[in-house]
Order: C-alpha cells, then sequence, then structure tokens
C-alpha cells in the first residue's frame, strides 16, 4: 500500500523545483527554433544588433512569464530570471543584457522584491561580460557545461595556463551569480527583497549550482544542434547551386569552335545563314550568362535545345542530321533543372552521327530518352 500523501523536506523540494527549472529552461529553448523568424534573429551568421534587440525582447518575454507565474502560482520552479538573464547577455552583450534583466526586474518590483531591478541588471551585464572573452561571437555555442570532463585535457590547457578559458569563466560567473544572490537574500536584508533558492545542505547548494549551469548550457546546445542543422543545409544548397553552375557550362568547347568555323565558312557563301547561326549562338550565350534560376519550364528549355539543334543542323546539314519532336503539350509547363537536356543532346547527336552508328536515328532515340527522362 502506497501512503496517502508523502512529506517532502525543504531541500527535497528544493530538488524538485530545480529539475522542473531545467526543464522550463529546455521547454523555452525548443518551442522557440521551431519558428524561422527566431531563427533568423538567433542563428544567422549576418545577425547584428537589431536582431540581438529582437531576441533580447522574444525570450526576456518568456523569462518574464516565468516570473509571472511563480508570482501567481507560488511555484518557484517557474522562474529562471537569473539564468535567462544570463543567457540574453551572453549572446547579445553587456549593455542588451542590462536593459532586459532591468525589465525583467520590473514585475517582481512590483510584488516588494525591491532588489529584483538591481540584481537583474547584474546578471544582464555579468552575462555581457563574460561574452567579451569569447574569441569568435560563433565561439558561444561551443559551450560546454561539461567542460572537465575531461580531467588530464581541463589540468593541462585550462588551469595551468595562466588566462582561463570563457567557457571556465561562463562556469565561474554562474556559480558566482547564484551564490550572490543567495547571499543578498539571507544576509543583506531582513525581508523577503529578493527572489533566491535557500538550501540547506552543501550537497543541495552543489547542485543548485550545477542547475544554473546547466539551465544556460542546455539552450545553447539545442540551438547550436539548429544552427548545425541549418549549415548543413546551406552547404547542400551551395553544392546544388555548384551543380546547377557546372550544368550552365556543360556546352563543349568544341562545339563553340565548331559554330564558329561554320559561320566563317557560310558568312560569304551565305551571309544569311550566316546571321541566322550568329542569333542562334548568341541567344546560346545570353542564356547562359543571364539565366540565374535553377529551375525553369520545360517549355523554356526546348526553346534553347531548339537553338542549339538550329545550330548542329547548319553544322552537319539535313543528310546527316534529322530533328523529329514528339511533346506532349501538358508537360511544357513542367519545371526542370536548367541545362537538363543539352549535354543529353549533344551526346546523342555525337554518337548519332559517329560512322559506327546508324546515324540519325540514334541520336532521335537518344534525344527521345531525354524527353521521357524529363518527364
Amino acid at each position: 500500500m502506497f501512503p496517502s500523501s508523502i512529506t517532502l523536506s525543504a531541500d527535497q523540494f528544493l530538488l524538485v523545483n530545480l529539475l522542473v527549472k531545467i526543464g522550463v529552461m529546455a521547454s523555452l529553448a525548443t518551442i522557440p527554433v521551431r519558428y524561422r523568424f527566431f531563427k533568423h534573429i538567433l542563428l544567422f551568421e549576418d545577425r547584428g544588433r537589431r536582431e540581438d534587440w529582437q531576441f533580447a525582447a522574444l525570450f526576456g518575454t518568456l523569462v518574464a512569464i516565468g516570473v509571472v507565474l511563480r508570482l501567481l502560482v507560488g511555484y518557484a520552479g517557474a522562474d529562471i530570471s537569473l539564468a535567462g538573464t544570463l543567457l540574453i547577455g551572453v549572446l547579445t552583450g553587456p549593455l542588451i543584457g542590462t536593459v532586459m534583466g532591468a525589465m525583467i526586474g520590473v514585475i517582481p518590483t512590483l510584488n516588494s522584491e525591491w532588489l529584483a531591478i538591481p540584481m537583474g541588471a547584474f546578471y544582464g551585464i555579468i552575462g555581457g561580460l563574460v561574452s567579451k572573452r569569447c574569441p569568435t561571437r560563433d565561439a558561444v555555442w561551443n559551450f560546454s557545461p561539461l567542460t572537465w570532463i575531461n580531467v588530464y585535457r581541463f589540468l593541462k590547457t585550462r588551469v595551468v595556463t595562466i588566462r582561463p578559458s570563457w567557457q571556465v569563466t561562463l562556469i565561474v560567473a554562474c556559480i558566482a551569480t547564484e551564490g550572490v544572490t543567495i547571499w543578498v537574500g539571507r544576509r543583506v536584508v531582513e525581508e523577503r527583497w529578493l527572489f533566491s533558492l535557500n538550501p540547506e545542505s552543501t550537497l543541495v547548494l552543489i547542485v543548485l549550482f550545477m542547475s544554473t549551469i546547466a539551465c544556460l548550457g542546455i539552450p545553447l546546445k539545442i540551438w547550436n544542434s539548429t544552427r548545425i542543422e541549418m549549415l548543413l543545409e546551406k552547404q547542400e544548397a551551395l553544392v546544388s547551386r555548384a551543380h546547377f553552375d557546372a550544368l550552365r557550362s556543360q556546352i563543349n568547347p568544341h562545339f563553340l569552335f565548331n559554330t564558329l568555323n561554320s559561320i566563317a565558312a557560310t558568312v560569304r557563301t551565305d551571309p544569311v545563314k550566316a546571321r541566322q547561326i550568329v542569333l542562334k549562338l548568341s541567344n546560346i550565350l545570353r542564356r547562359l550568362l543571364h539565366t540565374g534560376d535553377d529551375l525553369v519550364p520545360l517549355r523554356d528549355e526546348l526553346a534553347f535545345i531548339d537553338a542549339y539543334l538550329d545550330i548542329e543542323l547548319v553544322r552537319f546539314g539535313p543528310d546527316k542530321l534529322r530533328i523529329e519532336r514528339q511533346i506532349d503539350a501538358q508537360t511544357l509547363d513542367v519545371m526542370v533543372p536548367i541545362m537538363f537536356l543539352q549535354p543529353l543532346v549533344e551526346n546523342a547527336i555525337k554518337q548519332g552521327i559517329s560512322p559506327q552508328n546508324r546515324g540519325w536515328r540514334g541520336a532521335f532515340q537518344m534525344v527521345n530518352i531525354c524527353r521521357i527522362l524529363c518527364l
């Protein structure tokens, strides 16, 4: 039989609050990254001062909601003002962190917590000062609350060196701000002018410090994972762009030389035909130079292929090359990769008119296959 009621000691109830606080911070870090606007103002590489203010306002609002829940419901686990303000300062700098910390402190001040505003500003400026130690702006995403897990490496690179790592500085800042909050809450004033958690045992005090570090590290890890996914997507887009650029440059240089030779051969005997070849060639080159779209309607791609085939027809003559088109009109508006057909058609003509093949019919069959692939 289970007891009808369970009574928790003060430290046990505090530990439950700490677990809830970590869960609240993880939730607040996970939910916003589903929205493109939040990703833009926080994770894009070209983030500026405007995006910093937007992020501070958005995330600061979420932190303030936690403070309101603590005041209305009376549950301390929802209040992440210390870690949240530190996080804002780390990501945006001392000025924005100080302003947002003071603004978050306005709400508890209305509940007679008179030190909430100066302490909130203190959290923000500490986080901002720590961010100044980051070697680069993106280095903040590499923060880990378990930086000492490799004991030998930690002692060698973090303790022995004269200047500690900024990650160690951030961990020390978390512990220091939490310690100052507890000290101020206990010793400086007799009335409850500042909200703070007051553990009774040293072990719970250590857990409290660790939870503050976790509340700072978990959002950074979650956002860094999203940032890595965005970078991978960007790299995939760059690879696709390079692939399309390669397709645009697929016209064989020999084709260009042979076309110029054809123009030179016909400019005296048949100036009209030479002029037609020049116009067709200029349309092809203009398309290659000025087309920036990766996908085009099949109609436009076939128009480009027609210009290309007209030049080839002049080069080889109707005896060697005959063109027949069988195109379903319903497919003309289908979007296809630019320059998708030209290399296939070029190879079809090259193989079709070679002496060992059966002439133009081999080329026709290859072009027909290209049409089927496109559909």
